[in-house]
């Protein structure tokens, strides 16, 4: 797909076929070069794009804040669901019968299942990304690690930043207006997800193979206009990042586009039952649980037997949990 929109810009381009092995030979080093648990997994490869585009770049463009900006994420669509009260009235028996079919429909009732005092922003953030739930935290932390004074200060800051109506210069009721459910999800990704996971993967990456990356869409002009566009234009008849792709469009023709959105991430699920079983056993055994006491680990064992019983949405947990035992062995 790169290589056909190259050819149509007439623009320089490069390829390189990456085989598993280069990936997996740098789970090692993310450990040294984040120097924190930092364990979202497109860090790999990250750090590969960053290591092939040093052989003939010193300045990078990403395009990180595109989708925050103009509504890129399913997480929108599904706080959008969230707002429509049908969904509400039915999430509860539909994450029931959910939770008793495979893999994939789990993931889904996991993402219906939370109480009426949980942070939704935060909730539907995390189902989205395979993480861990307020819930489940509750459930596998020691006591003395799930500090609620934190939590509610996550969701204090959370609601602060998302509050539903908003007023320019804060004096005129004529600016005011309320955010829809989609743009309090987006803001609360600006907020946390955009600065403490995305730039700071790009940056460290970039950085470790002395590679500058600047990102167009955060100049603040970008972000100010965006901010202020109607919802309309970011999400409209089902299309994500409406206004960019109309724009896009105009240049380069539509059909080079046409295509479902696709991530980028690793086949980490796939490797951790294969290539990558050995980070279970090293870093989630009873002795390395024990040791350093964070997590309960009869908690961490049932994670575990169930992701190789078939839970495969399950994967990003168990890599929370190998990032943080990894970093504490080798720090602690």
């Amino acid at each position: 797909y790169a290589k056909a929109v190259a050819k149509y810009l007439g623009t320089d381009h490069h390829e390189f076929i990456v085989s598993y092995r280069d990936a997996i030979d740098l789970v090692d080093s993310i450990f040294d070069t984040y120097d924190e648990p930092f364990a979202d997994a497109s860090a790999i490869p990250t750090m590969l794009v960053s290591k092939l585009a040093k052989q003939y770049v010193t300045v990078t463009l990403s395009g990180e804040g595109g989708d925050e900006l103009f509504y890129g994420y399913g997480a929108y669509k599904w706080a959008q669901r969230m707002d429509n009260p049908v969904y509400r009235a039915l999430r509860k028996p539909a994450a029931w019968m959910l939770s008793n079919m495979g893999s994939r429909y789990q993931r889904v009732g996991k993402l219906l299942d939370f109480n009426k005092n949980v942070n939704l922003k935060s909730h539907i953030f995390s189902q989205e990304q395979y993480l861990f739930s307020e819930y489940e935290l509750n459930d596998i932390l020691q006591p003395e690690y799930y500090n609620k004074h934190s939590l509610d200060h996550l969701q204090t800051a959370a609601n602060a930043l998302s509050n539903t109506e908003v007023s320019k210069s804060g004096n005129s009721a004529l600016h005011e207006r309320k955010l829809n459910a989609m743009e309090q999800q987006a803001l609360f990704d600006l907020q946390f997800y955009l600065q403490d996971d995305l730039l700071t993967k790009v940056d460290r990456a970039s950085m470790h193979y002395s590679i500058e990356t600047r990102v167009p869409y955060l100049d603040h002009r970008v972000i100010e206009f965006a901010v202020n566009l109607s919802p309309d234009l970011k999400y409209k008849n089902g299309i994500s990042k409406y206004i960019l792709k109309k724009i896009l469009y105009q240049y380069i023709p539509q059909e080079l586009f046409d295509r479902p959105k696709q991530g980028f991430a690793i086949p980490l699920n796939k490797w951790l039952h294969n290539e990558l079983s050995y980070l279970i056993e090293d870093n989630l055994n009873k002795t390395v649980i024990e040791q350093y006491n964070v997590v309960k680990y009869e908690e961490v064992q049932t994670i575990i037997n169930g992701f190789r019983n078939g839970k495969d949405y399950l994967f990003n947990r168990l890599w929370l949990l190998i990032v943080l035992h990894r970093w504490m062995i080798k720090n602690c």
